[in-house]
């Protein structure tokens, strides 16, 4: 399994729609920093049913995205949960 960090809001990138295009079958994204966008209802059609989703809290919450904005395929994780998913995975791959 890969664990995706997806880095940029896809209201201003393609590099959700890159990862989900490139990610296989019971791979995990994790939306940090400003990708934490692409955890809200808003984007909810384009995420695949396929994949696990996770959430930095600190970075939702550092951008006023509450429980309620995001949809409910992404459960929030923080710091520790951030490194037992890479600790979990078999590698890492980061979109920028």
């Amino acid at each position: 399994m890969i664990l995706h960090t997806v880095n940029k809001s896809p209201s201003t990138s393609n590099t959700l729609q890159e990862c989900l295009y490139s990610a296989s079958s019971g791979d995990s994204v994790l939306f940090i920093e400003d990708g934490v966008y692409g955890a809200t209802s808003a984007f909810k059609e384009r995420l695949r049913d396929d994949l696990s989703y996770f959430v930095l809290q600190n970075d939702a919450a550092a951008r006023g995205l509450s429980a309620c904005l995001l949809t409910g395929q992404c459960q929030p994780v923080d710091y520790s949960g951030f490194v037992e998913l890479t600790e979990q995975a078999d590698s890492v791959c980061s979109w920028f």
